[in-house]
Formats: structure tokens, sequence, C-alpha cells
């Protein structure tokens, strides 16, 4: 019952939203001004629908409003606001609602695995809560639970979303919301996985160290797909407050947050989707804890070194150069008007270059600059964002929230600079240098192989022309994208077509 009360209400706010949408959108054709008011007063109402049904539904509406509330450059202003104070938190549930699920996933022996529990959990959130417990040897431990019925809110919120995105799809053609959709459902799923985050938890434990920072230690003997068991790390989350640490540790605190991220990013592949100051715990001996490892994001090797490149123009300041290591990352598709971006990026670099984070938030120069990347965006018809964009983007402005709070004096860029003057040091670059010379080695030794395939899978009545044109096809995929590719692709397919007609 439930779960249709939550789908009917996600139908009639989108229904509602949806044919006003589409009459401006209509309206403004002939006659944009006339539509302004009518438009605002619409985002207004459904800013604040959108946020209390998130807030009362929770689950996967909680997530896609942070995602709303981290991007001013593609949602209305009355949206951000609405969602921003939208937080990964749920109303708590008694231990005996919580119970099916580890009678489930530890099949009716939960005893052999935890000997007490506490009733009364550390932190509730939108896919589960956490409780303090001891395994049977005594070993303290948090355990964190999925709700037993997750499963069909996620599924409903799932089919609302994609719905969604196909209404507006069609009256924003520019915008790449199927992208969007792909990326939630995605991470939705593996958010449900509690395999997935304790394997990605391993995985960034060393980095994390390198930046003296913790990330608690999975016992795998007693973890399920719904049940998470871990080391127990006593404190206080940084979201309760950061008055009580001393501003020097805070400022130390935000560099090592941030130099982390960057390492996930650029160095290990693998990012963590979620760095709020939820999900940092602060211990009485100083040791702060990275938590919550349900959400991230794999980044190629490719994508990784134009990342580097990407933040070593940050750091000098090349805004020409950050739109062309875009470019690189498949966010630019060829045709794209480069100029017009390059125009609005210097724009907006300059605009929050000169202004101190905490005054700029919620000015009307931020909302200008928004509604002119907005206004690129829907009117670009040359911008295709990675898979990956959705969660990086949000985990970029929910690490800029973060360093705020710490350290409100400086920007995210002024705290990274040191990082992104070194990305740009002679020996990053020669680094780079040598990651691409490998990969391409690696490429152009997996060559013979294919062409052997091709031959010997070489159909009856096909030419060896035909197979020398595929072999060249494939040697010519294997340089970098532009003009020089583009061509040899063409010839090399020609090649491949007129072979096959004879």
């Amino acid at each position: 019952m439930g779960v249709l009360l939550r789908g009917g209400e996600g139908l009639l706010l989108i229904a509602w939203l949806g044919w006003q949408y589409a009459a401006c959108a209509l309206i403004a054709r002939w006659c944009e001004p006339a539509v302004r008011p009518w438009r605002r007063q619409v985002h207004r109402l459904g800013a604040r629908w959108l946020a209390s049904y998130a807030r009362r539904r929770g689950a996967l509406l909680i997530k896609l409003g942070q995602y709303i509330a981290s991007r001013p450059d593609f949602f209305p202003l009355p949206y951000v606001d609405a969602c921003a104070h939208l937080r990964d938190q749920a109303p708590p549930r008694a231990l005996a609602a919580m119970l099916p699920t580890l009678e489930r996933a530890f099949e009716g022996r939960v005893a052999d695995h935890l000997a007490w529990i506490d009733p009364t959990p550390l932190a509730s959130a939108s896919f589960g809560q956490v409780h303090h417990a001891r395994t049977a040897c005594g070993a303290a431990v948090a355990v964190k639970i999925q709700y037993p019925d997750l499963a069909p809110a996620v599924a409903m919120d799932l089919r609302l979303t994609r719905l969604a995105l196909r209404l507006f799809q069609a009256m924003y053609p520019g915008w790449p919301l199927h992208l969007v959709a792909e990326e939630v459902t995605r991470t939705a799923r593996e958010e449900q996985d509690y395999l997935h985050e304790g394997l990605a938890s391993d995985r960034l434990r060393p980095l994390l160290a390198r930046r003296g920072l913790r990330a608690p230690r999975v016992l795998w003997a007693h973890t399920r797909e719904r049940v998470l068991v871990m080391e127990f790390a006593p404190g206080a989350t940084l979201a309760r407050g950061v008055g009580h640490v001393p501003m020097p540790e805070r400022k130390g605190l935000a560099v090592r947050v941030v130099d982390a991220w960057l390492d996930m990013l650029v160095d290990e592949g693998l990012v963590h989707g979620d760095p709020h100051a939820g999900n940092l715990i602060r211990s009485p001996d100083g040791t702060t804890w990275v938590i919550d490892f349900g959400m991230t994001v794999e980044v190629g090797a490719a994508e990784r070194q134009a990342y580097r490149r990407f933040l070593a123009r940050l750091g000098q300041d090349d805004v020409d150069g950050m739109v062309d290591a875009l470019a690189e990352l498949g966010v630019l598709v060829p045709g794209a008007d480069r100029a017009a971006l390059r125009r609005l990026a210097r724009e907006i670099y300059e605009g929050l270059g000169r202004l101190n984070p905490l005054t700029f938030k919620g000015s009307l120069r931020q909302a200008a600059l928004a509604a002119k990347a907005g206004s690129f965006l829907r009117n670009c018809r040359g911008i295709v964002f990675p898979r990956h964009t959705v969660v990086l983007v949000r985990a970029l402005g929910l690490v800029e929230g973060l360093c705020l709070e710490l350290d409100p004096e400086r920007t995210l860029v002024d705290i990274a600079r040191p990082r992104l003057a070194r990305l740009a040091s002679p020996l990053a670059l020669a680094s780079d240098a040598f990651a691409e010379l490998r990969a391409f080695w690696n490429r152009l030794r997996q060559v013979p192989d294919r062409i052997d395939e091709l031959v010997a899978q070489r159909p009856a009545g096909v030419g060896l022309g035909a197979v020398l044109a595929a072999i060249l096809l494939l040697a010519a995929l294997q340089l970098e994208p532009g003009t020089a590719r583009t061509i040899a692709v063409a010839v090399a397919g020609l090649g491949v077509l007129l072979g096959l007609r004879k």
C-alpha cells in the first residue's frame, strides 16, 4: 500500500509539473516574456512540493534531491534552494523492524554472528540504518542493516524518475537527461548491494591512509548483500558541527579531504560519491574516519589522464585549456561551439574567482551565472556528458560544501592549488606521457591477435582486401580523437564496404 501511495503522489507531481512546463515551453516560442511570471510560480510551487515529497518518502528521492541541489547550472534556483537542506537521513526504525533483514541474511542464525545489538541506531539514512553491536567473539562493530521494504520503494522511484526525464527530454532536447537516468539507475542498484560497498572500502583504505584518514575494516565473515559489518569508528560525525575543532586542524583536514578526493579521481580511478560531513567521523583521539562507500564511480585510465590535464590547467587558471581537456573527456562532440563555451567558461571562472564563497552562495551573481550556464546547456547541441558525470558532479558539490564548513575563508580551488601545481609539474607531465604511451602499446599488442581472428573467421566469399581494410580500420581506431583519426576511419571504413561488395 505504501509503494502505491508513493507512486500515486509521484505521478500526480509529474502530471502537475509536466503540463505546465509543456505549456510554458510552447507559449515561449511566440512570446517568451508572457510566460516568465507563470514559469517562476511553477518553479516556486513545484520545488516546494518536490522537496517535501522527497523528505517524507526518503529512499532514492533524497539522493535525487541532493543531486538537484548540486546543479544550479542545470536546474532552476528555486529547486536548488528547496533541495539544498535535504540530508541523507530518515526517521530511525525500531530494531524489531530491522530483524527480518538480519534473519534472511544470516539464515536464522543471527546469534552466531552478532551477540549484542544496541536497539538505538547510531545513524539512519535513506537506504538503511547503522547500529552499534558486538560479534560473537566480543569485537565492537558497526552493523549497517538495509530496510526490509527498500527494494520496492527504489524500483518505484526509478520508474518515476525515468518517466519524468522522458517527458522533460521532449521539452528540452539539448539536455543529456537519458545519461542522468542511466547513472541514477546504476548507482541505485550498487547502493543496495553492501558487498559492493565493502569491496570499495577495502580498495580505498590504503589511499585514505596515505592522506591521514581511516576507513573502517570490513568483517567479511559476517557481511552479506544487505548487512554490512565493519570496524566500529568511535566519535561524532562532522555533520554535528565543526566548531569544537580548532581552526588549524580544520584547515589541515580540508586539505587532506581534497587531496584524498583528487587521488581517487586521477590515481585510483574509484571515487567516493558521497563525501558529505555526515560521512566523516572525528574520534576523541583526533582520528578522522571516512565511512559509507555505497556510492562510488569508476573512472577509466584514459579519462583519468584527461582529468589530470583538466586539473593542471585549472591550477594555472588556463580556462581555454580546461575547455580543451573537456573535449578530450568526450564532453564536447566534434562541431561543438567551443568558442562560445570558452567565453562562458571565462565569465563563470572570473566571477567565481573574485568572490568569497560565503557571499557568492545565494547571491544575484550566482543566479545570473547559473541562468547563463543553463541557457547554454539547453541550447547547445555539442555537449555529451560521460556516464560518470552525475556522481562526480554531486561529489564535487559535497566536497565543496564540506570544505566551506571546515575552511570558510578559502575556495575549493584555493585549497586544491598546491596539489594542482604538482599535477602541472614536468614530472607529472612526463608521467602522463608515459601512461599514454603504455596504453597505446597495450592496444597495439592486441592488433596481431585481432588480425588472426579476422583472417580465421573470414566468411566464404569475402576477399583478403576487405580483411586488410578491416585491419587498417582497427589501426585507425588506435589513433587519438581528432581530424586525422576521423579521416583514417572514414577511408578504412570505405575500404571495408568496397571489399565486401566485390
